[in-house]
Order: structure tokens, then C-alpha cells, then sequence
């Protein structure tokens, strides 16, 4: 079994070293002593989400801490291209699991957008409680498959900025199930930022389809059905991630394919 993953603040493991103690406190010092109730000399990992990875052993647990003596530290590169999704809103529950599935196969950011068409909106007021639900998403799945980048959550785009986010991108790809060329099959670049557009279920409206492509964003299919939009973007990143990272060396910046929790 892997060693169990927990976040703590980036200012901790920046002065850390070899034979470093380490407090683990809060809501993650509570997880690791209550939940995942971790013994004394038992292997732990400690990441910042931006790349540092400390190797530690526990010294001693309370009922809402952990104390570790660090054994190493890691720098784990950030991943190269970059995948970015823009995540038309979903509804209810489905907003959380697909940013979950993304983050398990290898997202680096996502940014949430109100499509036209999308059933659920964000007002002014819900924005930030929204994205705060999508960032603790990102970071419990980040822990569950081991990372040591947390994929990032911007706050939600209009589609001006997503626009402007396609224009800037080394590939832009908008999914589409009619579309002539496969996201398998489509040429991608070495470096730099992909950035796949996911729509709503009902689709990108005809106005915003026509901006896209404007913008330089190639149409791409995953297959022969169509998936929810909650499961397209996790598709998505799982093609780009078995194409470009899966299959190099193991890095612990990003996933790469593994059975169980």
C-alpha cells in the first residue's frame, strides 16, 4: 500500500530538511490522527500542492495531530504540457465528481464557465462558495491518487475570458461526439498549455461554438458515444495523460495508472 498523502502549508516544507519535525495540525492533522489514524514510525508523504513532497515518519499522534520527522524532500517538476479544462457548470452533485475524475487522471486546472445552455448557474454570491466545494474536490482526490500538485481552480470565467484563454493556448480542443477527428489522433504539442473546452449536456450554443473556433480551438470526438458532461472531462485527460505521461518514467507530480486506494 502507498503511503498516505496529507497538505500542509507550503511555508512548513519550504525550510524543512532531513531530520526536520513537522507538526501536522488542523483539519488534516485531525484526518491523519482520527480517520486514517496513523501509528508511530509509520511512513507518511507531506506536499505543499505546488510540487514539494517531504518523505517522513510519524514520531507520535494525537487526537488531532500528527508530529514527523522529515526523511527527504522531493521537488516534483510541474507537468508539461499543462492540461487545463474549462468546465461548463454541472448540476448538483455531478460538479464535485467531475472535478474529482479529473483530478485523479491528471488535470493541472480547471476553470468553471456558465455556459448558455448550462442548467446550473453561480450568482455573485455562490461563486466562491462554489469554487471552495470544486478546490476541497480537487485536493481529496490529489490526496487519494498521491500527488504532489493540486490541480488548480479558477475562479468562473465568462466565455470572453474563455475565449481569450483558447487564443493563448498552445492547443485548444472543444469536445464534440460529431466531430470528423479523434482526441486519440490529434497532433499535440510537447509543451506549453492544452486546453480542452467540456459543454454543458445540452450542448455549446451555436454563437459560442462559432467564438470558439475563432479563436483557433480544433473540434475532437473521445468516441463513439456521448458522455456526460461530468465524465467528458476525466475522458479527455485520460487520453492526453496515456498519450504523454503514462507511459514515461514514474513522476509523482501527476498520477500515472494504478489499481486501488
Amino acid at each position: 500500500m502507498s503511503d498516505h498523502v496529507f497538505v500542509i502549508d507550503a511555508s512548513l516544507l519550504a525550510s524543512a530538511g532531513p531530520g526536520s519535525c513537522i507538526e501536522l495540525t488542523g483539519p488534516e492533522g485531525r484526518h491523519a490522527a482520527s480517520v486514517v489514524r496513523v501509528r508511530n514510525g509509520e511512513s507518511i508523504h507531506l506536499v505543499d500542492g505546488r510540487g514539494r513532497r517531504a518523505h517522513a515518519v510519524v514520531r507520535s499522534a494525537g487526537r488531532d495531530q500528527v508530529s514527523a520527522v522529515v526523511q527527504s524532500i522531493l521537488v516534483d517538476p510541474a507537468p508539461d504540457p499543462a492540461y487545463v479544462i474549462v468546465q461548463a457548470l454541472p448540476k448538483g452533485e455531478h460538479a464535485e465528481l467531475a472535478v474529482d475524475l479529473m483530478t485523479q487522471v491528471g488535470v493541472d486546472a480547471i476553470i468553471p464557465w456558465s455556459a448558455a445552455r448550462c442548467v446550473a448557474h453561480w450568482s455573485a454570491d455562490r461563486a466562491e462558495r462554489g469554487r471552495g466545494k470544486w478546490q476541497q474536490a480537487a485536493q481529496g482526490a490529489a490526496k487519494q491518487s498521491r500527488r504532489s500538485w493540486i490541480p488548480s481552480i479558477e475562479p468562473l470565467a465568462t466565455t470572453e475570458q474563455v475565449i481569450e484563454r483558447v487564443r493563448q493556448a498552445d492547443l485548444a480542443i472543444v469536445l464534440d461526439a460529431e466531430a470528423a477527428d479523434a482526441l486519440a489522433q490529434t497532433s499535440l504539442p510537447s509543451s506549453g498549455a492544452i486546453v480542452v473546452v467540456v459543454g454543458p449536456e445540452g450542448g455549446l450554443a451555436p454563437a459560442e461554438a462559432e467564438l470558439l473556433a475563432a479563436a483557433g480551438a480544433r473540434r475532437a470526438r473521445l468516441g463513439p458515444t456521448v458522455l456526460r458532461t461530468s465524465l467528458a472531462g476525466a475522458a479527455a485527460i485520460t487520453v492526453l495523460s496515456a498519450r504523454q505521461r503514462w507511459h514515461a518514467s514514474h513522476q509523482t507530480g501527476g498520477p500515472g495508472p494504478s489499481m486501488g486506494g
